[in-house]
Formats: C-alpha cells, structure tokens, sequence
C-alpha cells in the first residue's frame, strides 16, 4: 500500500516537473465581466459581455451573454435609449487559446497580462 501511494506520487512530482500538467493561464482567465464603450456622432453605445462556464471542473464550453446599450443624440427623432440582451454559448479551443461563439461564428481572444478581450475589431476590458 506504502509502495502504491509512493509511487503515485512519485509519476505526479515527474509529470508536474516536467510541464504536462501546467494549467492554462488564459483558461483561469476568461471567466468574468468584459466592458466596451464607444462614441459616434449620432449615438453612444456600452457594451458588456459575461463569460461563464457552462459545467465545472475542465469543461470548455462557456455561456456568454452580451448587454447593449445605446443612447442616441443629434436624432430628430427623439428615440429612447436601446436595451438589448443576447445570449451564445462558445467553445474554448486550447491550441490558439481562443473562444469559438457557436451562435455566429465569432472569435473571443485573450489578453490577461492587459486585462482585455477582443471580438473582431472591438476591445473589451476586463472589470
């Protein structure tokens, strides 16, 4: 029994050393909140994103839900701020270290040195 606990320990102590068992530092950094804003002429919109994981302990399928609002000026209109909720479901693909949206085809990528996030052309920070 001594001998089977030894050597157990001994294979995980070699495996660890050896850099197989390294945890992904952009994995342990995506969940949480990402904030967007931007300014145009004729509107001003804030976007967040929530980033969960969708089952624990090594799932690679995460919930996103984007919230929009957007608050237009200069408008002869006179239209009411805009809410809008969506929800996508991605998966977290470790060769490039990004996420996959399911939904439509977007591409989340990670920066956690900077705290940022980026979906096409827009960047997010994390909070």
């Amino acid at each position: 029994m001594k001998m089977n606990c030894l050597f157990t320990i001994t294979i995980l102590l070699i495996l660890s050393c050896a850099g197989i068992l390294k945890t992904d530092s952009i994995k342990d950094f995506i969940p949480g909140t990402y904030i967007s804003s931007w300014k145009t002429e004729f509107n001003e919109s804030i976007d967040t994103l929530l980033i969960e994981l969708l089952v624990e302990h090594g799932s690679e399928t995460y919930s996103i839900t984007r919230r929009t609002h957007v608050t237009y000026f200069n408008d002869d209109l006179k239209r009411e701020p805009a809410y809008k909720i969506i929800h996508w479901t991605g998966n977290y693909d470790p060769g490039p270290k990004t996420i996959f949206i399911n939904n439509n085809g977007r591409m989340l990528s990670f920066d956690p040195v900077n705290k940022l996030l980026k979906m096409g052309t827009t960047t997010y920070r994390k909070l």
